[in-house]
């Protein structure tokens, strides 16, 4: 599912910056608050869902 969009940064608490993640995305992939995100940083950055673990899934239903 490619997706090519624009985010503006913005400030959270002193010194850190955060940003969006595309609505499109984040639904395709079910994620809700709390879920885990992994983010491989290089000459990029590349956000990957992280699986949850058996317990997480057992807690959560």
């Amino acid at each position: 599912m490619p997706i090519k969009v624009e985010r503006i940064l913005f400030r959270i608490g002193e010194g850190s910056l955060a940003v969006t993640l595309p609505k499109a995305w984040v639904v395709y992939n079910q994620l809700k608050p709390g879920d885990v995100v992994e983010l491989i940083v290089n000459d990029g950055v590349t956000v990957y869902v992280k699986e949850k673990s058996v317990e997480q899934d057992k807690a959560e239903r």
